[in-house]
């Protein structure tokens, strides 16, 4: 009996061993929708106040701020409060800072603005700057500012 069992035992093992061989069809996994906050195409987006373009681009609108006014005192950048950037032809940004007077006059010239003391005043202001990549060059297109009490 033993003689006859072996081959249906070999079969048996055979088509076992072919059955565990055959991948069995797995589960999809799917991944899960998730929203994403990308930029609108031409739309505002928030800037971080301390990057690098949007500390250049301030000081860039202090520059013009101090070449426009009347003062015959130079002011400063001391704080950029928020920021946003729109891509059009060129990067528009919408910058609110915080400026300070300086007790260094326009008459002496000094080029270093940044090395000028600070005295009290203080103006809050939004300067709206477009910025054109091909030839590095800004325009501040508005600007508007009040004193800080």
């Amino acid at each position: 009996m033993a003689p006859q069992l072996l081959p249906l035992l070999s079969l048996v093992s055979t088509l076992y061993l072919v059955a565990q061989g055959q991948e069995q069809p797995q589960p999809i996994e799917e991944e899960p929708i998730t929203a994403k906050n990308i930029q609108l195409l031409g739309g505002w987006f928030s800037r971080d106040p301390e990057s690098l373009e949007v500390q250049t681009t301030a000081k860039a609108a202090v520059d013009h701020f101090n070449t426009q006014s009347n003062a015959r005192k130079f002011f400063r950048l001391i704080n950029v409060i928020s920021a946003e950037t729109q891509v059009t032809n060129m990067i528009n940004y919408r910058i609110e800072v915080i400026i300070g007077k300086t007790k260094c006059l326009k008459t002496e010239h000094n080029s270093d603005v940044e090395s000028c003391v600070l005295g009290k005043k203080r103006l809050t202001c939004t300067f709206e700057v477009w910025f054109n990549p091909r030839n590095e060059k800004y325009e501040i297109t508005n600007s508007s500012c009040q004193k800080q009490i």
